[in-house]
C-alpha cells in the first residue's frame, strides 16, 4: 500500500534510484519532539520558551552529538566493509566447538561498535545461525547468546556513555564512566557465555 505520509528525499550519497524515506508517523525522533513540545504547551510553557530551551540543549550537547554522529559513521563503515564480520569470523575459527563461550562476546562487540542491541542482532544474527549449523547446535541458543551479549555490550557502548554524560552534565568524563562500567560488562558476558556453553553441551 502506498503511503502519502512518507517523504522520499534524494541525496547525492545514494545511488541512482535510491532515496531516504522519512515517515511522518513512524519516525521516533519526530514523535518525541512533538510529544515534548505539546506536553510543554499543555503545562503552560510558551512556544518561544520551548524553542529557547531546545537551542540551549543543542548547544550543551554539541560535543556529545558530534561523538554520536562519528560513532554511527564508524559503525556504518565497519558494517559495509565487513570489518565486524571478519572479527567475528576470526573468533569462530579460533574457538571451534568452544564458540558458545564467546558467542555473547560477539553480540557485545556488535553493540559496542553500533550502540544498538538491534543493530548487533542484525549484524550477527545470520553469523550465529551459520555457526550453529556448522556445529550442529540449536540456533535459538546462539541467537539468545547474541542478544544477551548485546545487552552486556550496551553497558559500555560509547554512544550510550556519551548520552549519559551529557544528560548528567559530566562531559569529558566518558573515560571514567567506561572504566567503571567495564568490570560489570565483562562479568555479565562471561556468565552469559558459561550459561550458553553448558546448555548447548547438554543439548548435544
Amino acid at each position: 500500500m502506498k503511503s502519502t505520509l512518507v517523504s522520499k528525499i534524494h541525496l547525492p550519497i545514494y545511488a541512482e534510484g535510491k532515496y531516504f524515506a522519512f515517515g511522518w508517523l513512524s519516525n521516533a525522533g519526530l514523535m518525541l519532539f512533538l510529544g515534548a513540545f505539546i506536553g510543554g504547551l499543555v503545562q503552560g510553557v510558551s512556544a518561544g520558551k520551548l524553542f529557547q530551551i531546545l537551542g540551549q540543549t543543542l548547544v550543551k550537547m554539541k560535543a556529545s552529538g558530534i561523538t554520536v554522529i562519528c560513532l554511527v559513521a564508524m559503525s556504518a563503515i565497519m558494517s559495509h566493509s565487513s570489518m565486524i564480520a571478519v572479527i567475528a569470523k576470526g573468533l569462530v575459527d579460533a574457538t571451534g566447538t568452544f564458540y558458545p563461550l564467546v558467542a555473547p562476546l560477539v553480540g557485545a562487540i556488535g553493540t559496542f561498535a553500533t550502540g544498538s542491541d538491534t543493530s548487533s542482532n542484525i549484524l550477527f544474527g545470520k553469523l550465529q545461525a551459520s555457526v550453529a549449523d556448522q556445529l550442529n547446535m540449536d540456533k535459538s541458543w546462539l541467537a539468545a547468546a547474541n542478544t544477551a551479549g548485546a545487552t552486556g555490550g550496551k553497558i559500555i557502548s560509547p554512544q550510550s556513555i556519551a548520552i549519559a554524560t551529557a544528560a548528567c552534565e559530566q562531559q569529558g568524563q566518558e573515560g571514567a564512566f567506561l572504566r567503571s562500567a567495564m568490570p560489570y560488562a565483562i562479568v555479565y558476558v562471561i556468565i552469559a557465555g558459561i550459561t550458553v556453553y553448558c546448555f548447548t553441551a547438554f543439548a548435544l
